[in-house]
């Protein structure tokens, strides 16, 4: 014990400020990279409005008032790129096809960066909220558990992560019952089969929302890239590969078209009779900061783009692949003393993939992602004690079913052993399906209910059992009288 002390002292969770419910790569795109951006607007903007952006070269009898104002006027009316070697258009269309439209829009294209990167989360939150399961709650249980020392409090929080899964396994189950028992239109399963619909029936849900989740911070990712292509214009795309080519030729990578730092300006100053039009040149000083935070953000964004790539390819192959998911819970298992290999192998497997299913395994990962895998071996481990107490006790009600796997068992009976339902209006339709009376039932592979549920059925029958005996003796008592 004092060994797993240790270990668990080591653990990141007791430095870690943020209760998570994701994994890393997805904290790099909602908080590392929103963050950056909002930096980087701050930046702008005071540069912007507490420093000077531009700086016009006037000539000598303008006054400072008309310099001022032809600083103002080039920033506000955009300013237009020559390249110093070449002759300006005599045409104003000619010249008006170069202006740079960008640098005073840098901070709000930054924050509204953030929002996109951000409303993913928005999303997870959401929808992983409806599910019944409060993932950040879970997390943080977990992370408790592994810093308190009271045995008290450990066996409060542990019974409290335990009671909210074995309540959603609970759930899905009746509602797997009840979806079971009605008659699927062919229209719904049209939309099941080709736009694979998800839901707490077949223990998805979560998995399926993660998955969207994932594309949508991929999608986000590559999107951006050509968002700000849009915007900047002059193939931004291609601007990494460009300061790359640069800088392994040993050229001047700072010297560019996409962030150019002189550019020229067109106005006219209206006199008393006339009209005088003047072009200056301008030094765009915003510029060094916009070049900067956009070679920055061109190679952030490739490696976002490919870290959310690989971790939901890894997901994917994580969530999907039966043997992956029922090795991931062996693990864990392995670990404690309560699981047999040689002997419960296939029980095991009947744990993973048809109680557990997809959600349960993939809430193990996350709860092992962002606390302890000691705490995620421990939740495991006691569901797995409940899951075979409860499939020991669920046999003694229904032995037939249990003790002879070969002999069919009318699907009217175990339902009637379940739910304590009347089934005479399903009997014909079961008896004569497809016109064979003589129709073998499949075995069914609905979980038995969790301990807790059934132990409360119990001792509700228990009680409905006394009320009778009581009103059976009061009833005799009368009758003596």
């Amino acid at each position: 014990m004092e060994l797993v002390r240790q270990l668990a002292g080591l653990s990141v969770s007791h430095i870690r400020q943020f209760r998570d419910d994701d994994s890393y790569v997805d904290r790099l795109s909602h908080r590392y990279t929103t963050a950056l951006c909002v930096v980087f607007a701050i930046l702008i903007t005071t540069k912007q409005y507490a420093g000077d952006p531009i700086d016009c070269w006037v000539p000598a009898q303008f006054k400072p008032s008309y310099e001022a104002y032809t600083d103002s006027y080039c920033w506000i009316a955009n300013t237009y790129y020559i390249p110093i070697d070449q002759d300006l258009p005599d045409d104003e269309i000619g010249r008006r096809d170069k202006d740079i439209l960008y640098y005073q829009w840098v901070p709000f294209i930054l924050l509204f960066q953030a929002f996109l990167f951000y409303f993913p989360r928005i999303v997870w939150r959401t929808l992983n909220v409806r599910s019944g399961l409060d993932l950040i709650n879970l997390v943080d249980a977990a992370i408790k558990y592994e810093q308190v020392e009271q045995y008290e409090s450990r066996e409060r929080i542990m019974s409290y992560l335990l009671i909210n899964i074995e309540r959603y396994i609970s759930a899905r189950a009746q509602l797997t019952r009840r979806h079971i028992e009605k008659r699927v239109s062919c229209i719904r399963r049209f939309f099941q089969l080709f736009f694979f619909c998800s839901n707490r029936y077949y223990g998805n849900y979560l998995v399926i929302i993660y998955f969207i989740v994932k594309l949508m911070w991929l999608v986000n990712a590559l999107g951006q890239l050509f968002l700000l292509n849009a915007f900047l214009g002059n193939d931004y795309y291609l601007f990494g590969f460009e300061v790359i080519e640069k800088l392994f030729k040993n050229q001047r990578w700072t010297e560019n078209k996409h962030f150019p730092k002189v550019t020229y300006c067109d106005f006219k100053i209206r006199e008393i009779g006339i009209n005088h039009f003047y072009t200056v040149q301008c030094v765009l000083r915003i510029n060094l900061f916009n070049e900067v935070i956009f070679i920055i953000q061109w190679f952030w964004l490739i490696s976002i783009c490919a870290a959310t790539l690989y971790d939901f390819l890894l997901w994917l192959y994580h969530c999907t692949v039966p043997r992956e998911k029922v090795n991931f819970i062996k693990r864990h298992l392995g670990i404690m003393s309560s699981y047999n290999p040689q002997e419960e192998r296939q029980q095991a497997r009947e744990f993973v993939l048809h109680y557990l299913k997809d959600d349960g395994v993939f809430l193990t990962r996350l709860l092992s992602l962002n606390s302890s895998d000691l705490v995620v071996t421990e939740i495991i481990n006691q569901l797995w004690i409940r899951y075979k107490t409860a499939n020991r006790l669920y046999s003694t009600v229904n032995p037939q079913r249990h003790n002879n796997t070969n002999t069919t068992i009318p699907i009217t009976q175990i339902t009637n052993n379940e739910t304590n339902t009347n089934t005479s209006i399903l009997q014909p339709h079961i008896n004569h399906q497809n016109g064979n009376t003589n129709h073998r039932q499949r075995p069914s592979r609905i979980p038995p209910p969790p301990l807790a549920a059934y132990i409360n059925q119990q001792q509700l029958e228990k009680q409905q059992q006394m009320k009778k005996e009581k009103s059976e003796n009061k009833s005799s008592k009368d009758t003596d009288v």
